[in-house]
C-alpha cells in the first residue's frame, strides 16, 4: 500500500460499498485528531478514477467536522471488490469489538461481494462469535434489511440477538408502527411488547395495525396527559392483558385486595410468577432494630386480617 495525502474533497464519500459502520460519536476521535493529528490513516481505493473509503468512517468524518483537510490515507492498489473488503475487515477484527448491526453489514457485504455461503458460515461467523448455522447466517442478513431507525437503536441500546430477532417477525411497515412505541422502554420491556403483540396477532389472525388500532390503544396514543414513555407502559400492559386474559384478570384482582389490605408500600408482596404457585414473598428494607420490628408488628397485623387468607387463593 501507497501512503498519500489527499484533500477530503478528493474522497468520494457517497460511494459507501465498504462502509460497515454508521452509528458513531465522534466528539473524543475529534478532540483527539484536533490535538495530535491522525495518526493512523484510513485505507482508500480506486474505482473509475474516484478515491472511495475502504476503512476509516469514523476517521475521516471527525476529520471532515474539524476541517481537517488534507489527511494521510493509505491507498490499496488494484484488487477486487471481496480483496479489498477483507482488508478492511481484517484490520478492524484486530482492533475493537464489532456490535450486532455491524456483523450484519460485514456478512451481507461478503454475500454482495461473492464470497460463498458455506465458507462465510464455516470461516467467518466464528471469527464474529456467531454459532455457525445457517439459521444465524439468514438471521443476521435480515438485521442488514432492517430500516435505519431500528439499526441506529438496535446498535446504540446493544440489543441481544433474540430480541433482534423478534423484530424480523413484522413487515417493515409494522416495524415502523411499533418502533415509536417501544423506542424509551427498557429491553425486557421492549421485549414482552413485542413478543406479546405477536402472539396477539398470530392468536387471533388480526394484523398489527388493527390491533395498535384497536379503541383502548388509540385513547392511550391521543391521551394529551401522557408521556411517550406512559404511552408505551399502558399499551405494553394493554397487549399483555391480551395475550393473557386470565393472568391479567388474577393481577387486578391481587392489587385490588392489596388496597383492600391497605398493603404499606415500604413492604413488598409478591406472588409467585405467573401465579404458579400459593407461595408470596415479602421484602422490606431496614435501617435499624426498631425500624426491623415495626415492620414485623405491621406484618402481624395485616395477617390478623379476615381478608389476608384471600390472598393465598388465586392459585
Amino acid at each position: 500500500m501507497k501512503r498519500e495525502k489527499l484533500s477530503l474533497k478528493e474522497i468520494d464519500l457517497k460511494d459507501e460499498r465498504f462502509r460497515i459502520s454508521y452509528f458513531f460519536s465522534l466528539d473524543k476521535l475529534a478532540a483527539s485528531i484536533k490535538e495530535v493529528g491522525l495518526l493512523n490513516p484510513p485505507l482508500v481505493t480506486q474505482r473509475e478514477g474516484r478515491f472511495i473509503l475502504v476503512s476509516g468512517w469514523k476517521r475521516v468524518m471527525a476529520c471532515l467536522s474539524l476541517s481537517f483537510s488534507p489527511i494521510p490515507v493509505l491507498v490499496i492498489p488494484g484488487k477486487g471488490e471481496l480483496e479489498t473488503f477483507l482488508l478492511a475487515f481484517y484490520e478492524n477484527l484486530a482492533a475493537r469489538e464489532f456490535s450486532l448491526i455491524e456483523k450484519a453489514e460485514i456478512l451481507a457485504r461478503l454475500k454482495k461481494f461473492g464470497e460463498d455461503e458455506k465458507r462465510i458460515v464455516r470461516q467467518y461467523l466464528p471469527l464474529l462469535d456467531i454459532p455457525q448455522t445457517l439459521f444465524h447466517f439468514d438471521s443476521y442478513l435480515a438485521f442488514f434489511r432492517f430500516e435505519s431507525e431500528l439499526k441506529k437503536i438496535i446498535h446504540r441500546r446493544n440489543f441481544p440477538f433474540p430480541l433482534a430477532k423478534l423484530f424480523t417477525e413484522f413487515s417493515s411497515s409494522e416495524r415502523k408502527q411499533i418502533l415509536p412505541l417501544v423506542s424509551g422502554l427498557s429491553q425486557n420491556k421492549v421485549t414482552e411488547f413485542v413478543e406479546s403483540l405477536k402472539e396477539v396477532s398470530r392468536r387471533d389472525g388480526h394484523p398489527v395495525r388493527k390491533i395498535l388500532a384497536s379503541g383502548e390503544i388509540k385513547d392511550i396514543l391521543g391521551s394529551p396527559r401522557l408521556s411517550s414513555f406512559q404511552r408505551a407502559e399502558k399499551i405494553r400492559l394493554v397487549l399483555k392483558k391480551k395475550r393473557y386474559p386470565t393472568l391479567s384478570s388474577w393481577e387486578k384482582s391481587f392489587d385490588s385486595l392489596r388496597k383492600k389490605l391497605r398493603w404499606p408500600r415500604e413492604i413488598a408482596l409478591n406472588p409467585s410468577p405467573f401465579f404458579e404457585e400459593k407461595r408470596l414473598s415479602v421484602t422490606f428494607n431496614f435501617e435499624s432494630q426498631q425500624e426491623f420490628r415495626a415492620s414485623l408488628l405491621r406484618l402481624e397485623e395485616l395477617a390478623s386480617r379476615r381478608e389476608f387468607s384471600e390472598l393465598f387463593k388465586f392459585k
